[in-house]
């Protein structure tokens, strides 16, 4: 006999459904929950490569108990929240211990403010929980929506959507509560690369058209109105004067960067290849050259997005009724429809 679980009149529904608190909470209690009763999940989370190189390799032979908690609260001091904890002991001693600030997948948000939280939570006098490890072994995370970097030793980041591409290659035929998690975080009932929106357009000068055409790269600020909060499946850049759109990009890489500070630590990261690196090395040299920055790299964060060198050409060139500074998104079809040159604008749809 087949039992089926609805809550409400949602079609698909879990255990995940029933946690308090918003999607972010909701988010990071339910990996912490997973990560505790599922041992092959476990293991496999220590071998993210950000954690790995971190961490080091995990001896899981000798490790006989493992704490995992969601929301630990600090009971020395200013109160501190600390979303997921993992401390590992092996032959009855503490053995390595992860601590882990995480940020809503569904939404981009500033990495510096999760990187100074989770520096707080390293601080001895922060958790009495610290106290047991030795400090070489207590280990600091970010889990945010795009890749930053973190200076700090014992500090790394964990990028969501390494999380989800783990889970979607484990088996979880025989493990409900995983599979459930990962339709949870997901939302898609299996497919994994999935997009929230379809094509993202976006107003541009002469100077950062030429640098998307001669680069491939295109950089905005990651705050206000700036931020890609929805993933598009294509980019489209509006030309000055009318808003012609000529092509779709395709995103290979969304960073979040701060030039100022991580510019040097991005260009020997071997997380990205050679040609992602040397994309941005060659804006950074451009925009110098051509006086767009000064000899002081920006100090603020930005998206920085590597698009792909194929693209789809636009030969009707739409453009929207009215051209400004809007940020907006488009249907596919819309735009690939040759017959509509002219796009009128629904400002429910703008960024």
């Amino acid at each position: 006999m087949k039992t089926t679980f609805r809550l409400y009149n949602r079609l698909h529904s879990s255990i995940f459904d029933l946690i308090d608190g918003n999607s972010e909470t909701q988010q990071t209690k339910g990996l912490a929950l997973v990560l505790s009763k599922s041992k092959e999940a476990l293991k496999a989370f220590f071998k993210l490569r950000a954690i790995k190189l971190k961490v080091g390799e995990i001896e899981w032979a000798i490790v006989d108990e493992t704490l995992i908690n969601a929301e630990l609260i600090s009971t020395t001091g200013k109160q501190f929240r600390a979303d997921i904890v993992i401390r590992l002991y092996a032959r009855g001693k503490p053995y390595k211990m992860i601590m882990i600030e995480a940020k809503s997948l569904n939404k981009n948000t500033s990495v510096e403010a999760a990187s100074a939280q989770i520096e707080n939570y390293l601080q001895p006098n922060t958790f009495k929980e610290v106290g047991a490890f030795n400090a070489e072994n207590i280990y600091g995370f970010t889990l945010t929506k795009y890749p930053t970097y973190v200076a700090a030793r014992q500090i790394g980041a964990i990028v969501w959507n390494d999380v989800i591409k783990l889970f979607y290659h484990m088996d979880k035929s025989e493990n409900e509560l995983l599979n459930d998690y990962f339709q949870f975080i997901t939302k898609i009932n299996g497919a994994m690369y999935f997009y929230e929106k379809e094509v993202f357009s976006i107003p541009t000068a002469d100077w950062s058209n030429e640098a998307i055409n001669n680069f491939h790269v295109y950089e905005c600020p990651n705050s206000g109105r700036y931020q890609i909060k929805q993933k598009p499946l294509y980019l489209t850049f509006r030309k000055s004067g009318g808003g012609e759109m000529e092509k779709l990009y395709k995103i290979e890489e969304i960073i979040i960067l701060n030039f100022s500070k991580d510019y040097q630590t991005f260009l020997e990261d071997d997380r990205y290849s050679e040609t992602t690196r040397q994309r941005v090395r060659n804006y950074v040299d451009y925009m110098q050259q051509n006086n767009n920055w000064g000899e002081v790299l920006p100090d603020d964060e930005k998206q920085v997005l590597v698009l792909s060198e194929q693209t789809i050409l636009l030969p009707h060139k739409p453009k929207p009724r009215v051209n400004n500074s809007f940020r907006a998104y488009y249907k596919l079809s819309d735009l690939l429809n040759w017959e509509k040159k002219i796009l009128d604008q629904n400002p429910q749809e703008e960024a």
